[in-house]
């Protein structure tokens, strides 16, 4: 095709003079720029069927910049679609403006014969189509085969930007009280602009304890666990994805008020070519200098990349088995039971977050723990602070570390040789039952009242009998002031 700049009438081998059928969009494109791109087929009631257009500057940038497009996607009243395809990826630079726009069309419809001809007339204009990578695309976009189709190499995957959007409206549907619904947004925007594993993992335990299981579905809260989406959005820092979210809502809405201007689509193609011409004089994208490893990482083939949901790092069966046979060793069965389920939520997940000279930091789904000493001894969480044994973190240390449990890192009254009273268990007997029906599932709030109690207990024991009874007396007004001097509140 060596000419873009004639319209096709419907009759089959007919062409017209475009200043014949004056439609003004495209005479006060050609007139602005010469070298744009025009193709468009009017029927023979002279109404506009469909449109491909691409003006010099966005033939420039899609040559330069042709790995990774994003696609926005409206519609108008009559849900015919119009598509524009912006430059992205990690060589984009520079400010996030609508110079970015590589190509817009509205195909006749949204079949595989109509979305075919735009991509045909799409690669046609651009002979770079061959170096396409990745289209990011909405989650709402579900013609994924008419790209494969088109670009047999190119990746599609969902863009953070348009999970953005979808999620933040999704909890706005919710009606939460507001303070509660700020908070959420607020979290899903620092995640957003933030992308690490621990945040997408935090953000998501959010969503699970804020929303109703019968709801949370409707989030597609799983898609902060997709990795691959994140891994072509976490390269940019925090102020550049600030920009880049303000960025693409704000041309998706001034793209989606546009295209529904007029019920014409000759009279709203003419106030989109006014709408591209705001483009004119700024500046174009520059290119950014990424290392070896980002371009690698983001775009190569689509089979060597995880897209299902993010799994973290599971502890191997021999490893899980080896590590199971030394607790059995050395722990009494109550601690065994015990050690046990926290064992199964160290081989569910497992991720070592930092290790110091004298401490490791783990997190597994929840917040990061402290273990302390060489001997992985220690451990700053709940569970470990309540039993004195060895939790989950300190299991997935052991691992890490190639190491299995000794008989050192458990509290004596925990150890298989041990048969003192139960009463000598670091745990009271109520404690121990309920941890024991509960598993892994123990309420960490029980956890730490216990803990408290415990420490409250020894604080009491070690006193002198004034003091004590002055203590006791403080707790007595407290417990009567929480629940009422009508309940006795046993102490």
């Amino acid at each position: 095709m060596e000419s873009y700049q004639y319209i096709q009438a419907m009759e089959a081998g007919s062409y017209c003079d475009a200043a014949k059928l004056n439609p003004e969009f495209l005479k006060k494109l050609l007139s602005e720029d010469a070298k744009a791109k025009v193709v468009c087929q009017v029927s023979k009631t002279f109404s506009l069927d469909y449109v491909s257009l691409q003006t010099s500057t966005m033939g420039e940038v899609f040559s330069q910049f042709p790995e990774v497009l994003l696609v926005i996607r409206c519609h108008d009243d009559d849900q015919r679609a119009l598509y524009t395809f912006l430059a992205d990826g990690p060589r984009v630079g520079g400010s996030y403006e609508m110079t970015r726009m590589v190509h817009v069309a509205v195909p006749v419809d949204e079949t595989p014969k109509g979305l075919a001809r735009m991509y045909h007339i799409m690669k046609e204009m651009n002979p770079y189509w061959t170096s396409i990578q990745v289209f990011l695309v909405a989650p709402s976009f579900t013609e994924v085969n008419a790209i494969h189709e088109a670009f047999p190499s190119a990746d599609v995957v969902l863009a953070a930007s348009h999970v953005y959007t979808y999620i933040k409206q999704r909890i706005r549907d919710l009606c939460l009280p507001e303070k509660v619904e700020n908070i959420i947004l607020n979290a899903l925007k620092n995640t957003m602009c933030s992308a690490t594993d621990r945040n997408l993992k935090g953000m998501y335990k959010i969503l699970q304890q804020f929303v109703d299981p019968s709801m949370f579905t409707k989030i597609k809260g799983d898609w902060l666990l997709t990795d691959r989406i994140w891994a072509l959005h976490r390269w940019r820092s925090w102020n550049d994805c600030l920009q880049y979210i303000e960025m693409v809502e704000s041309l998706s809405h001034g793209l989606n008020v546009v295209f529904n201007i007029s019920p014409c689509l000759k009279s709203t193609m003419s106030s989109f070519v006014s709408f591209c011409g705001q483009a004119a004089g700024k500046s174009k994208p520059d290119a950014r200098d990424c290392s070896p490893e980002e371009l690698a990482m983001l775009l190569k083939c689509k089979s060597e990349i995880c897209e299902g949901p993010f799994e973290e790092p599971r502890m191997e069966a021999e490893a899980a088995a080896s590590m199971s046979e030394s607790l059995g060793v050395i722990c009494n069965p109550a601690a065994f039971r015990l050690c046990a389920n926290e064992l199964d939520v160290t081989q569910t997940s497992v991720e070592l977050v930092g290790a110091g000279e004298d401490q490791v930091c783990v997190q597994i789904l929840e917040k990061p723990n402290e273990i302390c000493g060489d001997k992985y001894k220690t451990c700053t969480c709940s569970f470990h602070q309540c039993t004195k044994l060895p939790c989950r973190h300190i299991l997935a240390a052991l691992n890490a570390s190639k190491k299995t449990l000794q008989s050192d890192m458990l509290h004596t009254a925990w150890r298989k040789q041990t048969d003192g009273p139960t009463s000598s268990l670091p745990v009271t007997p109520e404690t121990l039952e309920i941890m024991e029906a509960q598993g892994r599932h123990v309420s960490e709030n029980h956890l730490l009242a216990d803990t408290l109690t415990s420490q409250i207990s020894v604080i009491l024991a070690e006193c002198s009998e004034e003091v004590f009874q002055h203590r006791y007396n403080t707790l007595r007004e407290l417990a009567d002031t929480w629940i009422g001097p009508y309940e006795e509140v046993k102490l």
